[in-house]
Parts: C-alpha cells; structure tokens; sequence
C-alpha cells in the first residue's frame, strides 16, 4: 500500500469508526466500499482488495441484501480502522449448513491419496463477491459453466491416478458437445454425474458413479435405456450384486462417450465385437459362469466378421442378433435370437429369411464337427478355387512359353 492510499486509509477509517461509535452500529456495505471500492487498495502483501460493488450488488448476496459483515463477522468486532490485515475465513457454514456438511464428507475435503492433499473451499467453485444461483447464466456452477470450473482443478491441478487427460476426455464427448456447440444445458456435466457437494470418490459405494450406482446415475436422464437393461441378462445379474457384470461405462466409456455412429465410439458398429468379447472371452469369467468362449474368434471367422474386419459398418454385429442394452438369453421368449424369433432378426439385414435361412450358426468354433454341411462346402469351394487358379497359372505359363519360343525362332 502506498504512503499516500495508507493516509486516505486512516482517514477514512477514523471517519468510520467515528460514525459507527456515534450511532452504535457496525460498518455498513457503504462504510466497507469507501476503502475496498477503491482498484488501487492493496492489503500488506500487494494483493488487491478491490471490491465491485455493481458486481457484489448482482450477486445472489448482494440481491438477499446480505452484508459484507454478515460473512465477515469478526468486522462486527472492529472498532479501530483501517482493521487488521488478517481476518478469520469466511463462513459459509453460518448459513448453508447442511452444503457444508456434504461437502466435509466429500472427497474434496478428505483428499484419499497421500498425492492430492488439496482441498476444495467454497470459493474455488462458487466464487466470493461475485456468486450467483446455479441457474444464473453468468454463474461458475451454471451448467454450460461446470465443466470449465471444474477443469480449473481437475485438468493440471490435482494428479489422479489415470491422468489428467482421462478428465479432460469428457470434452471430446457427446455430452459435452451438446453443452457447448449445441447450449443444451440438459446434458450431462461433471454435476449431474458426480454430485455437487457430495463428490465421492469413484471406490466409495455411495458413490453416483461407483460399479453400484452408475445404472441409476445414468438412468436419471436415459430412462428408457435403464428400464430395457435390467430387463435383459446383464441387468438381472447387476441386480442381484455382481460386480462382474458390465454396466453402462464399461461398454460407452466414462468420460470420452461418443455416439455409435462416431468412429472413435467404443460402441461403433467394426468395435461392437471387440468390446463384448472383454468379458466373453475372458477364462476366468466363462469358468465362473458358465459362459461359452471363442465368441470373438468365431464371429470374426465368420462372412459377417470378415466384412466387419474389412470396415462394413451395416453388416451383423453382437448387438444387431443380441440386442443392445436388454440382451436377453436365447431361451426367452423376448430375446432376437430365440429359434421363433431368428427368422425375424434375420430378416433385418436379408428380406425374405425364412426358417431354413436363420438355421446356419454364426458362432461355429470348428466346421468340421459343428457344420459338417457348410464345412464340404468350403472344402469344395476351396478346391474349385485353386483348380482355377492352377489352371490359369498353367494358361500364363504355356502362354509365356509360346510366345518366347517365337521369338528365339524368329531370331
């Protein structure tokens, strides 16, 4: 502070402390305005303690009329002005009580890892003069502002254990697209998914997006899709407990979920196959629970693999014979690829299929015990194939021959 603002300080201070033991009562927004309205009032350390008042006046405080010593109480106290450079932290606890008691139980004020011993204060989130309702355009927890605000931390600041790029990921995804490009301020953002006050760690079973929680989560905006998956077989089992079974992040992502039609989707049409087989193709599981291997193996050997394999995203995957989010087993009533209803799930892709169409296996680990009949047909195929090319290679050969023997008569 220089010479001269500490001078106009005491001034006003003496001023100040004159009215305010003239009248009995504290400093007023006014009284604290005539030093901290000032942009060139500094404290000790050179920092500024300039105070907007238009902006202090359109926050939700200043518009609740609340004042500068209703959150800095221990002003109440002041008697001498200019007051002590140092005052006791504000408050919010005073009136948000029950806020601040979710936010101590949060992991933001109990850091878990010896790495992030960083916690959060109100203002990092809200602000301190400047804090307006969630449904304020101009706030910093405002919906299309959440993701920012949560960055300011959570991209470089704070080290998690997958990187902080894993955070960051999400503004590649559909759900950030839709806040940012789009407006939509329903999308999903770091709030909806993980809490306000109570964030919890993702290994805490009360977290929103623990293994535990993450179908509710998610349901709260995809209804429909959370109805159809604890109908199907995955669901049944996330019912009973296990925590084995995939549940909406392990199939979408967690941060980077892209729509099916993007190429860098999990769930694209040629990826389907790869991300099913995680858990189908797992021995540990398949003992555990009876499932039956090779499932990516006997797929990609297959006409509709093989295309895949090439890039051919309208050919048949897992979920265009399975289903999607309500994949049921084959003895249902319901699911596609019950005996009654294949000819019907066939018939998506082939017009026309009938009974005797949809009786050829797809998931066929060796055709010479399970599919005897498309087995000769390959070995016939087989044959023909190279007897032409044989023959064709003997046509070039004999060809090149004739056509050489010329040349050296002629010579």
């Amino acid at each position: 502070m220089t010479v001269r603002a500490a001078l106009r300080a005491l001034a006003l201070g003496a001023a100040l402390a004159a009215g305010a033991a003239a009248l009995g009562f504290a400093a007023g927004n006014d009284d604290c305005l005539a030093c901290h309205g000032d942009k060139d009032q500094k404290n000790a350390q050179g920092r500024s303690v300039f105070v907007d008042a238009e902006t202090f006046k359109a926050s939700v405080h200043g518009q609740a009329e609340i004042g500068c010593v209703d959150c800095h109480a221990d002003l109440k106290k002041v008697k001498d002005f200019p007051h002590a450079d140092k005052l006791k932290p504000v408050d919010c606890a005073a009136c948000h009580d029950k806020e601040n008691a979710q936010l101590n139980a949060s992991v933001h004020r109990q850091p878990h890892r010896a790495e992030n011993p960083i916690t959060v204060s109100c203002a990092d989130c809200h602000g301190t003069h400047d804090i307006r309702t969630k449904d304020d355009a101009a706030s910093s927890v405002y919906a299309i502002n959440v993701p920012d605000t949560c960055l300011r931390c959570h991209a470089e600041r704070v080290k998690i254990k997958n990187g902080n790029a894993f955070v960051r990921q999400y503004t590649q995804s559909a759900h950030y697209r839709a806040l940012e490009k789009a407006g939509l301020s329903l999308s999903a953002t770091c709030v909806t998914c993980h809490g306000g006050h109570d964030v919890k760690a993702m290994g805490d079973p009360q977290s929103r997006v623990s293994h535990k929680a993450i179908i509710r989560t998610c349901g709260r905006c995809h209804v429909g899709i959370e109805k159809n998956y604890l109908e199907g077989v995955h669901g049944k089992d996330y019912v009973k407990g296990s925590k084995d079974v995939p549940v909406c992040t392990d199939c979408h992502n967690e941060h980077r979920i892209l729509s099916p039609d993007d190429l860098g989707s999990r769930v694209y049409a040629t990826k389907v196959a790869a991300v099913c087989s995680r858990c189908h193709d797992d021995e540990r599981l398949a003992r555990q629970y009876g499932l039956l291997t090779s499932r990516l193996k006997s797929y990609s050997d297959s006409y509709h693999g093989t295309a895949s394999k090439f890039g051919e995203t309208r050919v048949a995957n897992c979920a265009s014979c399975h289903g999607f989010h309500d994949i049921r087993t084959s003895n249902d009533p319901k699911s596609p690829i019950n005996a009654a209803n294949l000819a019907r799930t066939c018939g998506k892709c082939h017009p026309g299929a009938g009974t005797n169409f949809a009786k050829g296996k797809i998931h066929v680990v060796s055709t010479k015990t399970e599919n005897k009949s498309g087995h000769l047909i390959k070995v016939v195929y087989i044959v023909i194939i190279a007897g032409l090319i044989s023959v064709f290679l003997l046509f070039i050969a004999a060809d090149l021959f004739h056509r050489m023997r010329t040349r050296w008569t002629k010579t």
